[in-house]
């Protein structure tokens, strides 16, 4: 039976919105592409075509940055919710949230 992970508000810091296209594989898998919609310095939200095992460690490369190690929270379709396992930096944090701004505003 196919578990789905249900979304709850638990966040620690606020999210921005960005459009990033990422990569994210699970350990030992290939990586496939997603596409990172928001991000705070705990975590990100993305969309990911490809189905991911949840209650999982997967890691995130987004262009130009070393894999970022996270843990899947919640998943509603191609929606998962995901918490970095070490905190970005803020400064870290605002290099991408500048380099990638979202188009929706």
């Amino acid at each position: 039976m196919d578990k789905q992970m249900k979304r709850g508000d638990h966040r620690v810091s606020s999210r921005t919105g960005v459009e990033i296209r990422a990569e994210v594989r699970e350990p030992g898998l290939g990586r496939v592409e997603a596409h990172i919609l928001d991000l705070s310095l705990t975590g990100f939200r993305m969309r990911c075509m490809t189905r991911l095992t949840g209650e999982k460690h997967i890691f995130m490369t987004l262009p130009s940055f070393t894999a970022l190690e996270s843990r899947i929270c919640w998943i509603e379709g191609d929606y998962y919710g995901c918490e970095f396992v070490k905190s970005l930096y803020p400064a870290v944090f605002d290099h991408i949230v500048t380099s990638f701004p979202s188009l929706k505003q």
